[in-house]
């Protein structure tokens, strides 16, 4: 079956997006297949085995994600032959459909690279096991809302680090919670219920240092590796004055007064 309406409702929203991404970059596709019945899965399976053809499925009816309308075929529709993938035309375009969610059969071996599904309400045998059948399934699409998001998970790297957070991919972008980005650039996250303002605030830590032979405590900013010290309090420990100078826009160090005057007095 060819008809897209078949397929669960969020599929057949992720198709719609993925489609006109993918025109977006210059790639005209079209889907072959879709729903698969009993008699259609079980009919392929055979080709190449006890029918005449190639193969082109590995397994029977319910163990193809056809039969439970979380899966589709494509192939290009640009007039430069269907299956021709000469130019990695599949390749590109699977790089698309992964971009919105989808697993891509051009990453399994055996490849199957026209072939895209969703995975998100459990394997073929889990759905098997849980609903029976794809009618049984279908009844829980009755429960969806428009709004439903797709969830997925993404690698996120700051500096060094790398954290999986789990965030929503809606029309090929991806929105992650705020206070997981906060945790992943090391910020203080705070909300002001009167101004209504969330604001993200750099992390302040104090610090034990020697100065002179002389331990101190000062506050100070851990980024990247580096830790970023109050320039005043430091300046204060060394024994100078610490000011700024806004038209010129530099920092300067000043001896402290009270120790220029002890030296006036040690070199009289």
């Amino acid at each position: 079956m060819k008809d897209v309406t078949l397929l669960h409702p969020e599929l057949q929203k992720i198709i719609t997006q993925f489609l006109k991404e993918a025109e977006k970059q210059g790639f005209i596709v079209k889907v072959t297949d879709t729903l698969r019945t009993k008699k259609e899965q079980n009919e392929l399976y055979a080709q190449g085995r006890t029918n005449p053809g190639n193969i082109v499925t590995w397994v029977k009816y319910p163990y193809s994600n056809h039969n439970w309308g979380m899966a589709f075929d494509i192939c290009r529709n640009d007039g430069k032959g269907a299956y021709n993938d000469s130019d990695n035309w599949f390749f590109k375009v699977g790089q698309i459909g992964k971009s919105f969610g989808l697993e891509w059969g051009g990453d399994w071996k055996p490849q199957d690279k026209p072939h895209f599904q969703l995975n998100k309400y459990g394997s073929t045998n889990y759905l098997f096991q849980t609903y029976k059948t794809f009618e049984g399934f279908k009844k829980t699409w009755e429960d969806l809302k428009e709004e439903d998001y797709m969830f997925v998970e993404r690698y996120y790297k700051y500096n060094d680090t790398i954290k999986a957070y789990t965030i929503i991919n809606e029309n090929g972008e991806n929105y992650i919670k705020l206070r997981d980005l906060a945790q992943l650039l090391n910020k203080n996250i705070s909300y002001d219920v009167n101004t209504k303002i969330t604001s993200l605030d750099d992390i302040i830590e104090t610090k034990n240092i020697m100065v002179n032979d002389k331990e101190i405590t000062v506050k100070c900013i851990d980024s990247n590796g580096f830790n970023y010290i109050n320039a005043r309090e430091i300046g204060d420990a060394l024994g100078y004055d610490v000011g700024y100078n806004a038209s010129i826009q530099k920092i300067f160090f000043n001896i402290k007064k009270s120790i220029k005057e002890k030296f006036k007095i040690l070199f009289k």
